[in-house]
């Protein structure tokens, strides 16, 4: 794995699924986004605990076992959702007075340590396989770094039409392109090297926000008179914006500390050592989940661990300052989560005034979602093949059309990942019973 396993490491997985996991029972704050507005039901007591629990389990458990176990082992990182999803079932598991509260904190802080040398067992046990593929497992992501500068252009297909959409692929290309040919010169002595994913991702996102801005309406004080009800929402998270700040410092300290990334792409760009690629890639998922987290937040009164993900951005930038950057990104991550929660009704106000702010934020999210399944599906079958040349492909694209088919499939985004380590442990299976022999 990318991380080391030390003193500092087991505290911080400790004390992110302990507190994680005492957030969510509490009903303070849940990563899984779609069970936030439930929590409102239990609180008024319209669904029991057993209920919400069994909730939490459905949308949760397969996203973890499907998406993030998989991702979290080709990538050598753990994705965020392997440990905060699992938090969210383990939060709502146990009752919510005094003995509740502090077992779920006891077992989620365990799970949490579990999962560090869980992934690093995971990888030694591969490594000692007959056939060792994990070397093939970066594939996997290999796509995902070309391929993510698309999503502005898809985002704003859906929501501006073909035809501007076009306009800024094309774009995106050009500004690819020259980059890649221009984009290397000296200051002053000083060698620049400008990297092109990169470029076009930010000509990407600020073409984003330029459509977005476009779709305006006249403000007829409509706002201010649906957020002043659910000021009482507002409220109840701000009281909790000390625990708030804690856990987005230490989200943002284990992000510094390499333990955990905010998305598939982030984490493939970080496990190559590209932060500040990967610190641009982030910042583009924050947009798209700032309106998503905000809403939910306001019509709840339950906020997330992680906020809007605002804190991996200046966590991933501060990855190279050693005991500087990991000391600034915790206290930077901490003061994020605070401007976050006090700036709730502005933001939700403001987006209001714009709906074109939350129809991106809706947009980017169903782009992003779309480019990644179809890169992250691409490159499993890249690694599968690189395993098992005469079977790889034909396994992946087999897995992709029966899980479409099967009553609970696994989210797209992980037949990739699973389709590619599946494949290694085939074909080792093979080997050993004298079906697949390795050539010298």
């Amino acid at each position: 794995m990318i991380f080391e396993i030390n003193i500092l490491t087991i505290l911080v997985m400790a004390a992110l699924g302990g507190l994680s996991s005492y957030l969510a029972n509490q009903s303070i704050a849940v990563f899984h986004d779609g069970l936030r507005p439930l929590l409102p039901q239990y609180l008024t007591k319209t669904i029991d605990r057993k209920s919400l629990f069994a909730t939490s389990f459905a949308l949760s458990f397969g996203l973890v076992i499907g998406f993030g176990l998989p991702t979290s082992i080709t990538g050598k990182i753990i994705i965020v959702h392997t440990i905060l999803l699992a938090c969210d079932i383990i939060g709502t598991a146990f009752p919510d007075n005094k003995k509740g509260m502090i077992l779920s904190t006891a077992v989620g802080a365990l799970y949490g340590v579990l999962l560090l040398f869980g992934m690093q067992a995971i990888m030694s046990i591969f490594a000692k396989l007959p056939i060792n593929f994990t070397s093939n497992l970066s594939s996997v992501g290999s796509l995902i770094i070309i391929s993510f500068c698309v999503f502005p252009a898809v985002a704003i297909a859906y929501q501006r039409g073909v035809k501007e959409a076009s306009i800024v692929l094309a774009l995106t290309m050009l500004i690819k392109h020259l980059t890649a040919l221009f984009g290397k010169f000296t200051i002053n002595n000083v060698k620049v090297a400008l990297n092109a994913d990169g470029m076009a991702l930010l000509f990407g996102i600020l073409a984003m926000l330029v459509a977005a801005a476009r779709t305006k309406k006249e403000d007829t004080g409509e706002a201010a008179k649906v957020f002043s009800l659910f000021e009482d929402n507002i409220v109840r998270i701000r009281k909790n914006i000390i625990l708030l700040a804690v856990s987005g410092a230490v989200v943002a300290l284990a992000t510094s500390l390499l333990l955990i990334s905010e998305g598939p792409a982030s984490l493939t760009l970080t496990a190559e050592g590209k932060y500040g690629e990967a610190a641009m890639v982030a910042l583009g998922r924050m947009l798209g989940f700032i309106p998503l987290v905000m809403t939910t937040a306001i019509m709840s009164g339950v906020y997330s661990p992680a906020g809007t993900k605002a804190v991996h951005v200046p966590a991933l930038l501060l990855i190279n300052f050693g005991i500087i950057g990991l000391v600034g990104s915790f206290f930077i991550g901490a003061l994020i989560m605070i401007i976050e929660v006090l700036l709730l009704n502005v933001i939700a106000k403001g987006m209001d005034k714009s709906p074109g702010l939350k129809e991106l934020g809706d947009n980017t999210r169903t782009a992003m979602s779309k480019v990644l399944d179809l890169a992250l599906l691409v490159g499993g079958m890249l690694a599968a093949n690189a395993i098992a040349p005469t079977i790889g492909y034909i396994f992946v694209i087999g897995l992709y059309f029966i899980n479409q088919n099967s009553k609970k499939p696994i989210p797209t985004m992980a037949v990739g990942p699973v389709g590619a380590i599946a494949t290694g442990i085939l074909v080792n299976i093979l080997h050993l019973i004298g079906l697949f022999p390795v050539s010298k």
